[in-house]
């Protein structure tokens, strides 16, 4: 019998392009803030896959209340502004001026401004300020702060809502045990942390570089 579990195949250019195409589609302004970035040379917002991941996800709990640790340049706050209801927000953090003011100019032009909210400073000066309860934590901000971010989003964070995190596979590099960098260490330490820690259940999706999910019990 053929096997039909589609292994090797799955995660190939072609394949990508047609459930891309199918699923996760971007629009012009999605599109340009991509190109944006790779003109730029900072190629590090999160992939359409996990834009519409996250987009899901906020529409499923439903989520009105987001926090996301690392703003860049709205594009994945854009993402999950759009999948909230009537009334929802996005609390997105972001430490650095120039990239707050260009992400400010892509949610107007999205035309999600009034649903988020910049909030300007680094994450963990930022965090302690916050009061619960939040819905749906996004962490894509420093590396190597994600376990201390990992301890403010447990009291900011509902139970029943989620926290996920991106760039949690780091490109293979926190399965290699020769990578011993501050953000690689970082980031094994947080994937530890939220397979043990009681108080979530957590998966990792194999979608952009590696997009975590904890549900907070």
């Amino acid at each position: 019998m053929a096997d039909r579990s589609g292994r090797g195949s799955e995660s190939g250019p072609a394949i990508s392009a047609h459930m891309g195409a199918l699923f996760w589609p971007e629009d012009p302004v999605l599109s340009e803030i991509a190109a944006d970035l790779r003109e730029h040379d900072v190629p590090i917002q999160v992939g359409r896959d996990s834009g519409r991941t996250l987009q899901l996800l906020v529409a499923a709990l439903p989520a009105r209340r987001v926090v996301e640790l690392g703003t860049l340049a709205g594009y994945s706050a854009i993402w999950m502004a759009r999948g909230l209801p009537a009334g929802g927000r996005v609390d997105t953090v972001e430490v650095d001026p120039a990239r707050a003011d260009r992400a400010q100019r892509w949610l107007e032009r999205a035309g999600v401004a009034a649903s988020v909210r910049i909030l300007r400073g680094a994450a963990l000066d930022v965090l302690p300020t916050l009061e619960p309860p939040y819905d749906l934590a996004f962490i894509d901000a420093v590396k190597s702060e994600y376990v201390a971010y990992l301890d403010h989003l447990l009291r900011l964070v509902r139970p029943g809502g989620l926290i996920c995190a991106d760039n949690v596979h780091w490109g293979g590099r926190v399965a290699d045990p020769a990578v011993t960098d501050a953000d690689t260490e970082g980031l094994r330490a947080f994937l530890r942390r939220i397979a043990h820690e009681p108080r979530l259940l957590s998966t990792v999706l194999p979608t952009g570089d590696g997009l975590s999910v904890s549900l907070v019990r």
